[in-house]
């Protein structure tokens, strides 16, 4: 009997490994857990963005696809050199205090590589701070204020400070990245 219930032991976690390199072939999983994967709905186009913007808070409601050339306009030079890079897509709607809210879609298989180009970035003093966007499953909105609403997450590649407070966690794709919801954030 303990023979046999080794081997289903054995079955199942081969099984569990198994199927996670089967539903993360992009090894799009953090180090340490799920990364983006855990952030909610998997968004891949801009216009999916919208829509999901739009079930949320009624506004985005005309979605505007834009260029690269836009989106360093947009974010300036700095940021863009930073996000560009990583970006598949992106597009514009008005919501919220927003005008223009940057509907920011990821190439899902370069999120650890942006968050470790933010951190040499970072390193090399660059860029003083984490990047400004609210992050979701492979996507991003350019604003900041609402997001919690939206159950966003902000993307840290710097420590936690003493006694600083933090609601959820997740770890990203970097290490040494976190996704961190500010407490009372809805997700």
């Amino acid at each position: 009997m303990l023979g046999r219930c080794a081997a289903v032991v054995a079955l199942l976690v081969g099984s569990v490994a198994c199927s996670s390199a089967a539903t993360d072939p992009a090894g799009l999983v953090g180090a340490n857990g799920l990364g983006a994967n855990a952030l909610g709905p998997p968004l891949a186009t801009p216009a999916e963005v919208g829509e999901w913007v739009r079930e949320k808070t009624g506004q985005c409601d005309e979605v505007v696809p834009r260029t690269m050339e836009e989106f360093t306009d947009f974010v300036g030079p700095l940021r863009a050199k930073l996000y560009a890079p990583h970006v598949a897509e992106w597009a514009t709607c008005a919501a919220g205090p927003y005008e223009r809210l940057g509907l920011v879609v990821f190439r899902r298989e370069q999120l650890k590589d942006f968050q470790q180009a933010w951190q040499a970035a970072m390193a090399s003093g660059e860029v003083s701070d984490n990047p400004d966007f609210g992050f979701g499953n492979g996507f991003a909105l350019s604003g900041t204020l609402g997001l919690e609403v939206l159950g966003l997450h902000e993307l840290r590649c710097t420590p936690v400070e003493p006694g600083e407070e933090v609601g959820h966690t997740q770890p990203a794709e970097a290490e040494g990245c976190t996704y961190v919801q500010k407490p009372g954030h809805h997700h």
